[in-house]
Protein backbone atom coordinates (compact mmCIF):
# COMPACT_ATOMS: atom_id res chain seq x y z
CA UNK A 1 0.00 0.00 0.00
CA UNK A 2 1.30 3.29 -0.90
CA UNK A 3 2.15 5.84 1.81
CA UNK A 4 -0.74 8.38 2.23
CA UNK A 5 -1.02 11.82 0.50
CA UNK A 6 -0.24 14.67 3.18
CA UNK A 7 -2.89 17.60 3.70
CA UNK A 8 -2.80 20.82 5.80
CA UNK A 9 -5.73 22.70 6.81
CA UNK A 10 -5.87 26.18 7.20
CA UNK A 11 -7.98 28.19 9.20
CA UNK A 12 -11.47 26.35 10.27
CA UNK A 13 -13.21 26.44 13.43
CA UNK A 14 -12.06 23.61 15.77
CA UNK A 15 -15.76 21.98 15.39
CA UNK A 16 -14.72 22.01 11.32
CA UNK A 17 -11.61 20.89 11.80
CA UNK A 18 -12.84 17.68 14.20
CA UNK A 19 -15.05 16.93 11.85
CA UNK A 20 -12.52 16.69 8.76
CA UNK A 21 -10.02 14.80 11.18
CA UNK A 22 -12.74 12.04 11.74
CA UNK A 23 -13.20 11.68 7.83
CA UNK A 24 -9.77 11.73 6.95
CA UNK A 25 -9.22 9.14 9.52
CA UNK A 26 -12.01 7.04 8.36
CA UNK A 27 -10.28 7.37 4.49
CA UNK A 28 -6.89 6.08 6.15
CA UNK A 29 -7.49 2.23 4.78
CA UNK A 30 -8.73 3.44 1.34
CA UNK A 31 -6.80 4.11 -1.95
CA UNK A 32 -5.74 6.45 -2.14
CA UNK A 33 -5.21 7.51 1.62
CA UNK A 34 -4.68 10.84 2.99
CA UNK A 35 -3.08 11.77 6.38
CA UNK A 36 -3.36 15.29 8.07
CA UNK A 37 -0.05 16.88 8.82
CA UNK A 38 0.49 20.72 10.88
CA UNK A 39 2.90 22.17 8.30
CA UNK A 40 2.54 23.85 4.73
CA UNK A 41 5.95 22.95 4.07
CA UNK A 42 5.54 18.77 4.68
CA UNK A 43 1.83 18.98 3.42
CA UNK A 44 1.43 17.45 -0.52
CA UNK A 45 -2.68 19.82 -0.34
CA UNK A 46 -3.74 22.45 1.22
CA UNK A 47 -7.80 22.80 2.05
CA UNK A 48 -8.37 25.98 3.06
CA UNK A 49 -11.13 28.39 5.24
CA UNK A 50 -11.91 30.58 2.07
CA UNK A 51 -13.40 32.93 4.35
CA UNK A 52 -10.43 33.55 6.51
CA UNK A 53 -8.62 35.77 5.45
CA UNK A 54 -5.22 34.97 7.18
CA UNK A 55 -5.81 31.29 6.04
CA UNK A 56 -6.11 32.72 2.38
CA UNK A 57 -3.01 34.96 2.63
CA UNK A 58 -1.05 31.95 4.06
CA UNK A 59 -2.38 29.83 0.92
CA UNK A 60 -1.31 32.53 -1.24
CA UNK A 61 2.24 32.97 -0.08
CA UNK A 62 3.02 29.38 0.11
CA UNK A 63 2.80 29.78 -4.07
CA UNK A 64 1.24 26.65 -4.34
CA UNK A 65 -2.44 27.58 -5.61
CA UNK A 66 -2.51 24.66 -7.73
CA UNK A 67 -2.49 22.25 -4.88
CA UNK A 68 -5.28 24.07 -2.83
CA UNK A 69 -9.09 23.16 -2.08
CA UNK A 70 -10.79 26.39 -1.03
CA UNK A 71 -14.05 25.71 1.10
CA UNK A 72 -16.30 28.96 1.82
CA UNK A 73 -18.19 31.49 0.34
CA UNK A 74 -15.90 33.51 -1.11
CA UNK A 75 -14.73 32.93 -4.70
CA UNK A 76 -11.11 30.92 -5.10
CA UNK A 77 -8.06 32.42 -5.91
CA UNK A 78 -7.23 32.24 -9.52
CA UNK A 79 -5.54 29.28 -10.29
CA UNK A 80 -6.84 27.37 -7.05
CA UNK A 81 -7.62 23.22 -7.77
CA UNK A 82 -10.48 23.74 -6.68
CA UNK A 83 -13.41 25.40 -4.53
CA UNK A 84 -16.11 23.88 -2.29
CA UNK A 85 -19.02 26.00 -0.68
CA UNK A 86 -20.43 25.73 3.03
CA UNK A 87 -21.02 24.03 4.64
CA UNK A 88 -18.31 21.47 4.01
CA UNK A 89 -19.22 18.51 2.84
CA UNK A 90 -16.29 15.81 3.67
CA UNK A 91 -17.47 13.17 0.39
CA UNK A 92 -17.09 16.26 -1.72
CA UNK A 93 -13.23 17.44 -0.40
CA UNK A 94 -12.05 13.33 -0.41
CA UNK A 95 -13.52 13.50 -4.40
CA UNK A 96 -11.56 16.84 -5.45
CA UNK A 97 -8.62 15.35 -3.53
CA UNK A 98 -8.67 11.84 -5.45
CA UNK A 99 -8.97 13.45 -8.50
CA UNK A 100 -6.35 15.81 -8.02
CA UNK A 101 -4.59 12.61 -7.47
CA UNK A 102 -4.98 10.46 -10.38
CA UNK A 103 -4.21 13.64 -12.79
CA UNK A 104 -0.70 13.48 -10.78
CA UNK A 105 -0.13 9.75 -10.85
CA UNK A 106 -2.83 8.24 -12.92
CA UNK A 107 -4.95 5.46 -11.65
CA UNK A 108 -3.52 2.70 -9.05
CA UNK A 109 -2.40 -0.25 -10.26
CA UNK A 110 -4.04 -2.33 -7.14
CA UNK A 111 -7.61 -1.17 -8.25
CA UNK A 112 -9.25 -3.50 -10.11
CA UNK A 113 -11.36 -3.06 -13.22
CA UNK A 114 -14.55 -1.35 -13.04
CA UNK A 115 -17.40 -3.77 -12.83
CA UNK A 116 -19.88 -4.16 -15.74
CA UNK A 117 -22.63 -2.02 -15.26
CA UNK A 118 -25.84 -3.80 -13.66
CA UNK A 119 -29.31 -2.95 -14.71
CA UNK A 120 -30.84 -2.90 -12.03
CA UNK A 121 -34.17 -5.61 -11.65
CA UNK A 122 -37.60 -4.32 -11.39
CA UNK A 123 -38.58 -3.05 -7.87
CA UNK A 124 -40.64 -5.96 -6.41
CA UNK A 125 -41.76 -5.43 -2.96
CA UNK A 126 -42.27 -9.12 -1.35
CA UNK A 127 -44.92 -10.30 1.10
CA UNK A 128 -42.44 -10.51 3.97
CA UNK A 129 -40.68 -6.81 3.22
CA UNK A 130 -43.06 -4.72 5.10
CA UNK A 131 -41.58 -2.21 7.02
CA UNK A 132 -40.05 -2.78 10.32
CA UNK A 133 -40.37 0.34 12.63
CA UNK A 134 -37.50 0.02 14.99
CA UNK A 135 -37.99 1.09 18.61
CA UNK A 136 -35.54 3.51 20.60
CA UNK A 137 -33.00 1.53 22.29
CA UNK A 138 -33.77 1.28 26.12
CA UNK A 139 -30.19 3.10 27.80
CA UNK A 140 -26.77 1.56 27.30
CA UNK A 141 -25.27 -0.74 29.36
CA UNK A 142 -22.92 0.42 32.00
CA UNK A 143 -20.60 -1.59 30.46
CA UNK A 144 -20.87 0.58 27.29
CA UNK A 145 -22.32 -2.17 24.71
CA UNK A 146 -18.58 -2.95 23.53
CA UNK A 147 -18.77 -4.67 19.83
CA UNK A 148 -17.37 -8.34 20.66
CA UNK A 149 -20.33 -9.48 22.46
CA UNK A 150 -21.30 -13.07 22.94
CA UNK A 151 -23.26 -15.01 20.83
CA UNK A 152 -25.45 -15.84 24.11
CA UNK A 153 -25.59 -11.36 24.32
CA UNK A 154 -26.42 -11.00 20.85
CA UNK A 155 -29.59 -13.38 21.42
CA UNK A 156 -30.64 -11.76 24.42
CA UNK A 157 -29.94 -8.61 21.76
CA UNK A 158 -32.61 -9.79 19.28
CA UNK A 159 -35.40 -10.84 22.32
CA UNK A 160 -35.31 -7.04 22.92
CA UNK A 161 -35.82 -5.86 19.41
CA UNK A 162 -38.75 -7.89 18.19
CA UNK A 163 -39.90 -7.02 14.54
CA UNK A 164 -43.25 -5.29 14.56
CA UNK A 165 -45.40 -2.94 13.10
CA UNK A 166 -45.93 0.20 15.28
CA UNK A 167 -49.57 0.28 15.91
CA UNK A 168 -50.14 2.84 19.18
CA UNK A 169 -52.67 5.49 18.29
CA UNK A 170 -54.09 4.22 15.46
CA UNK A 171 -57.49 3.52 14.88
CA UNK A 172 -59.32 0.58 13.55
CA UNK A 173 -58.69 0.06 9.21
CA UNK A 174 -55.77 3.12 9.45
CA UNK A 175 -52.84 2.98 8.64
CA UNK A 176 -50.17 4.53 11.14
CA UNK A 177 -47.92 7.03 9.75
CA UNK A 178 -44.49 5.81 9.70
CA UNK A 179 -41.95 8.32 11.41
CA UNK A 180 -38.93 9.41 9.92
CA UNK A 181 -36.18 7.39 9.83
CA UNK A 182 -32.33 8.13 8.63
CA UNK A 183 -30.75 5.12 8.09
CA UNK A 184 -31.40 2.02 6.20
CA UNK A 185 -29.57 -0.88 6.93
CA UNK A 186 -29.28 -3.84 4.86
CA UNK A 187 -27.91 -7.47 5.44
CA UNK A 188 -29.23 -11.25 5.92
CA UNK A 189 -28.51 -11.31 9.46
CA UNK A 190 -30.65 -10.05 11.84
CA UNK A 191 -28.52 -9.83 15.20
CA UNK A 192 -26.45 -7.98 12.87
CA UNK A 193 -29.46 -5.60 11.72
CA UNK A 194 -30.34 -5.70 15.75
CA UNK A 195 -26.87 -4.77 16.50
CA UNK A 196 -26.60 -1.94 13.93
CA UNK A 197 -30.01 -0.50 14.66
CA UNK A 198 -29.30 -0.11 18.51
CA UNK A 199 -25.61 1.56 17.89
CA UNK A 200 -27.21 3.98 15.80
CA UNK A 201 -29.97 4.60 18.04
CA UNK A 202 -27.67 6.39 20.45
CA UNK A 203 -26.27 8.65 18.13
CA UNK A 204 -30.26 9.64 17.35
CA UNK A 205 -30.72 8.40 14.42
CA UNK A 206 -33.81 5.90 13.45
CA UNK A 207 -33.57 2.63 11.45
CA UNK A 208 -35.32 0.66 9.14
CA UNK A 209 -33.57 -2.64 8.62
CA UNK A 210 -34.01 -5.24 5.54
CA UNK A 211 -32.11 -8.60 4.36
CA UNK A 212 -32.43 -8.66 1.07
CA UNK A 213 -31.79 -5.89 -2.44
CA UNK A 214 -35.47 -5.98 -3.13
CA UNK A 215 -37.06 -5.05 0.11
CA UNK A 216 -34.26 -2.42 -0.05
CA UNK A 217 -34.68 -1.23 -3.17
CA UNK A 218 -38.24 -0.92 -1.93
CA UNK A 219 -37.77 1.19 0.50
CA UNK A 220 -35.47 3.66 -1.74
CA UNK A 221 -38.61 3.92 -3.86
CA UNK A 222 -40.46 5.15 -0.69
CA UNK A 223 -38.21 6.66 1.35
CA UNK A 224 -35.76 9.20 1.37
CA UNK A 225 -32.82 8.33 3.88
CA UNK A 226 -29.59 10.16 4.92
CA UNK A 227 -27.19 7.13 5.16
CA UNK A 228 -27.20 3.46 4.23
CA UNK A 229 -25.35 0.99 5.84
CA UNK A 230 -24.93 -2.00 3.48
CA UNK A 231 -23.11 -5.69 4.05
CA UNK A 232 -21.09 -6.93 1.28
CA UNK A 233 -22.35 -10.74 0.99
CA UNK A 234 -25.96 -10.49 1.24
CA UNK A 235 -26.77 -14.39 1.17
CA UNK A 236 -27.91 -16.97 -1.64
CA UNK A 237 -31.60 -14.92 -0.75
CA UNK A 238 -31.01 -11.69 -2.28
CA UNK A 239 -30.74 -10.96 -6.22
CA UNK A 240 -28.08 -8.12 -5.93
CA UNK A 241 -25.09 -8.57 -3.47
CA UNK A 242 -23.87 -5.25 -1.85
CA UNK A 243 -21.62 -4.06 -4.28
CA UNK A 244 -24.19 -4.08 -7.39
CA UNK A 245 -27.05 -2.94 -4.69
CA UNK A 246 -24.30 0.26 -3.89
CA UNK A 247 -23.65 1.24 -7.91
CA UNK A 248 -27.41 1.20 -8.05
CA UNK A 249 -27.74 3.46 -5.09
CA UNK A 250 -25.76 5.62 -6.23
CA UNK A 251 -26.35 6.25 -9.68
CA UNK A 252 -30.51 6.67 -8.81
CA UNK A 253 -30.38 10.55 -8.25
CA UNK A 254 -28.66 13.54 -7.65
CA UNK A 255 -27.97 13.31 -4.30
CA UNK A 256 -28.18 9.72 -2.75
CA UNK A 257 -27.79 8.78 0.86
CA UNK A 258 -24.28 8.54 2.38
CA UNK A 259 -23.58 4.39 1.88
CA UNK A 260 -21.21 2.36 3.95
CA UNK A 261 -20.40 -0.87 3.14
CA UNK A 262 -19.65 -3.17 6.04
CA UNK A 263 -18.02 -6.65 5.30
CA UNK A 264 -15.54 -9.05 7.45
CA UNK A 265 -13.27 -8.51 4.49
CA UNK A 266 -11.57 -5.87 4.39
CA UNK A 267 -8.38 -6.49 2.56
CA UNK A 268 -6.99 -3.45 0.11
CA UNK A 269 -8.40 -5.30 -2.38
CA UNK A 270 -11.81 -5.16 -0.76
CA UNK A 271 -12.14 -1.74 -0.28
CA UNK A 272 -11.27 -0.89 -3.53
CA UNK A 273 -13.86 -3.03 -5.10
CA UNK A 274 -15.95 -1.09 -2.80
CA UNK A 275 -14.12 2.35 -3.80
CA UNK A 276 -15.26 1.49 -7.36
CA UNK A 277 -18.86 0.60 -6.24
CA UNK A 278 -19.27 4.08 -5.20
CA UNK A 279 -19.36 3.59 -1.25
CA UNK A 280 -18.65 6.56 0.76
CA UNK A 281 -16.80 4.55 3.59
CA UNK A 282 -15.75 0.71 4.53
CA UNK A 283 -16.35 -0.17 7.54
CA UNK A 284 -14.39 -3.79 8.80
CA UNK A 285 -15.97 -5.96 11.13
CA UNK A 286 -16.29 -6.01 14.49
CA UNK A 287 -17.61 -2.42 14.16
CA UNK A 288 -16.12 0.09 16.33
CA UNK A 289 -18.71 3.11 17.69
CA UNK A 290 -15.76 5.87 16.57
CA UNK A 291 -16.14 4.27 13.10
CA UNK A 292 -20.21 4.75 13.27
CA UNK A 293 -19.64 8.31 14.33
CA UNK A 294 -17.14 9.03 11.89
CA UNK A 295 -19.92 7.84 8.85
CA UNK A 296 -22.33 10.01 10.94
CA UNK A 297 -20.14 12.77 10.45
CA UNK A 298 -20.12 13.34 6.85
CA UNK A 299 -24.03 14.06 6.58
CA UNK A 300 -25.95 14.82 9.61
CA UNK A 301 -30.12 14.03 9.03
CA UNK A 302 -31.66 16.34 6.40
Amino acid sequence: MSSPHSVCLLGFSDFERRALALQFRLAAGRTPAYALVAGIDEARFLVVDGDAKSAVKRALDSGRLAHCVFVGTSPAPAGAMARLRRPIDALSLLRELDAAVMRLHGPSPLAPQPAPAIVAPPVVRPPSAAPRLVPRPPPRAADGGAPGMLDSQLSELADRFPDRLATAGATPGSQPKPPRCDVLLVDDSEIALKFLEMKLGELGLRSRGVTHSDAALAQLERHEFNYVFLDVELGPGSRLDGLALCRHIKRRNNHPPVVAMVSAHATQTDRARGNLAGCDAYLAKPLQASDLLAVVSLRRAR
